[in-house]
């Protein structure tokens, strides 16, 4: 019995000291992941962080990290060469690998953000509103009725084409204030000007939806194998 009972107490200090490690590297690994996240190719502004389920040291002797979750005020984003911020920003991400002692793999990132429209005009060269209802309000220059430089507005519905990473407009119409213009040469114009505008990233981000709101888009991304530094 005594045997038994030095076996019990042995086993419950050990599970103490190792619960207790958990706990001092789970705190410590947060904090310096959390800073990381500021090196990463997204540039993470004040990001927040929680660790998911698992143990932290049972995942590091395994060469790899726990998944993920947070916030962080904005992230930096390149579409079509344009490096814009995506702001309000909420992530989770999985499947880390640890690469070195100062760098990690990110096998998936999932974010959703909003692109504000300042952003978005930046990207598509072209001026472009919220519009109401759902809809975007784009700003062209164009020449008609024997008017030069004539500014129309064009509201139209944006729809993501995930294939291709463009925002098509869809259900267009031409806004022209003072000016009546008939419906056959309204559809000549929005046949000429609009364009999809392209949402583009890179190789290893993808946009999978958007959503229209007062403030911007709101863009859900998806990045894979993203390198994060010390």
């Amino acid at each position: 019995m005594k045997a038994i009972r030095r076996i019990l107490i042995a086993v419950l200090v050990l599970a103490v000291v190792l619960a207790g490690a958990e706990f001092g590297v789970r705190a410590l690994v947060q904090s310096q992941a959390q800073q990381a996240l500021t090196g990463s190719d997204l540039d993470l502004e004040q990001p927040t962080m929680t660790l998911g389920g698992g143990s932290v040291l049972a995942a590091l002797a395994q060469g790899r990290f726990v998944d993920v979750s947070g916030t962080a005020a904005s992230a930096t984003v390149q579409f079509e060469q344009h490096a814009v911020p995506v702001t309000a920003i909420t992530y989770q991400a999985s499947d880390i690998r640890l690469a070195s002692t100062s760098e990690a793999v990110i096998g998936r990132a999932d974010l959703a953000g909003t692109l504000g429209y300042a952003a978005l005009s930046e990207v598509a060269g072209l001026p472009i509103a919220y519009g109401d209802d759902g809809r975007v309000l784009v700003t062209y220059t164009v020449d008609i009725l024997g008017l030069n430089s004539l500014k129309i507005g064009i509201s139209a519905v944006p729809q993501l084409n995930v294939a291709t990473q463009q925002v098509d407009l869809e259900q267009s119409r031409i806004d022209v204030a003072g000016i009546a213009i008939d419906e056959s040469l309204s559809q000549q114009i929005i046949e000429r000007v609009v364009k999809p505008i392209s949402l583009a990233a890179n190789e290893n981000t993808q946009v999978t939806a958007i959503t229209v709101h007062p403030e911007g888009l709101v863009v859900d991304l998806t990045a894979t194998d993203l390198p994060v530094r010390r």
